[in-house]
């Protein structure tokens, strides 16, 4: 008698014993075969043992582009990430686009820009925008166009191009703004050439940093060597929100109809000598003052003024005496000439 599977088999005594060791093996092969598809067999495979494939989130109904790229960028769909990045590159350009140009710096030649790659301690260099718009980022590839690009453009752009490591943490800062130049002139005490950190910015930001003089009043604005210049009155209220672009020149002078300001000079031992623009009632001992006051303790002060000929007249002081209280403080008039000596 043999047992296979719970379930006992008789086999005549009179058959010969190979044909009964070939008979039990049969049986028990087949038993075998017989678990495997036994759905109730512990060695059969679940129904539910296969692992479900992962289905694609929906994308909100409301949800923006933005919101879109960033929930497509978590999944795992074959085209979906290159979708998700086309996408939130649109939104982000459309966002940059929206931005008015007082708010936003594109890259131009001539800019020196500190590029770091955070990842390793040797990834700092400074890099120069040359004249073809590129620099170099060995880590990143040679000639990497930068010209017109803004610093977020610029970091996305190396951290792509950088194989080294799988998330390279890149970080880019202009240091020198060469590239939007404007020229500044008239009457000004800081004139000559300015760079802007903006690809525009207000008029007033240019007045603040140029110190322009109380009496100007107009302002020209030439775009371009050929076009006409813009004439602004600097009294307007309105005229100080005029945006200043790249390659302009401005200039700030006073009416061509008004007079132009009356002024005095002085010389000798003052800390400030030169033409000094002359007030209503203004004395010698108040001019010595505007001038930033006497160097040392000097005596006498000449003021030569001239007389209806046309021909200087000198006249002396003691400046001691007006100090004191002495002697009274002459009234200067427009175009006199001081002289201050010890």
């Amino acid at each position: 008698m043999i047992q296979a599977n719970s379930i006992k088999f008789h086999v005549p005594c009179t058959a010969p014993r190979p044909l009964v060791v070939f008979c039990a093996f049969f049986i028990l092969i087949g038993g075998a075969s017989g678990q495997a598809t036994n759905k109730n067999s512990p060695y059969s495979p679940s129904p539910e043992g296969k692992i479900k494939e992962k289905q694609p989130q929906a994308e909100p109904a409301n949800s923006s582009p933005i919101q879109a790229a960033f929930i497509m960028q978590g999944q795992d769909t074959g085209t979906r990430p290159s979708v998700a990045q086309r996408t939130f590159k649109i939104a982000k350009d459309a966002e940059v686009r929206s931005m008015p140009p007082s708010e936003i710096y594109k890259v131009g030649v001539g800019d020196v820009l500190l590029v770091n790659l955070k990842n390793s301690a040797q990834g700092s260099r400074y890099c120069t925008v040359q004249p073809d718009g590129t620099i170099d980022f060995p880590l990143a590839g040679e000639n990497l166009i930068v010209a017109d690009q803004t610093v977020d453009d610029i970091e996305e752009m190396l951290a792509s191009g950088v194989t080294l490591f799988s998330e390279p943490q890149i970080e880019v800062k202009v240091r020198e703004y060469a590239s939007h130049k404007i020229s500044v002139a008239g009457m000004v005490e800081n004139p000559g050439e300015k760079s802007l950190q903006r690809e525009a910015i207000p008029l007033f930001v240019i007045r603040s940093e140029a110190v322009v003089s109380p009496t100007a009043t107009r302002v020209f604005i030439r775009r371009s060597p050929l076009a006409k210049s813009e004439s602004y009155d600097l009294r307007a209220a309105d005229t100080d929100d005029v945006l200043i672009y790249p390659g302009n020149a401005v200039e700030f002078t006073g009416d061509s109809n008004s007079p132009p300001p009356e002024s005095y000079y002085i010389a000798g031992e003052v800390n400030s000598a030169g033409q000094k623009e002359m007030t209503s009632g203004l004395t010698l001992y108040q001019a010595v003052i505007a001038s930033g006051g006497a160097k040392g303790e000097p005596k006498r002060a000449t003021i030569r003024r001239k007389n209806d000929k046309g021909v200087f007249e000198n006249t002396e002081y003691d400046l001691r005496s007006i100090r004191n209280g002495k002697t009274v403080d002459p009234v200067l008039t427009a175009g006199d000439v001081i002289e201050i000596r010890k």
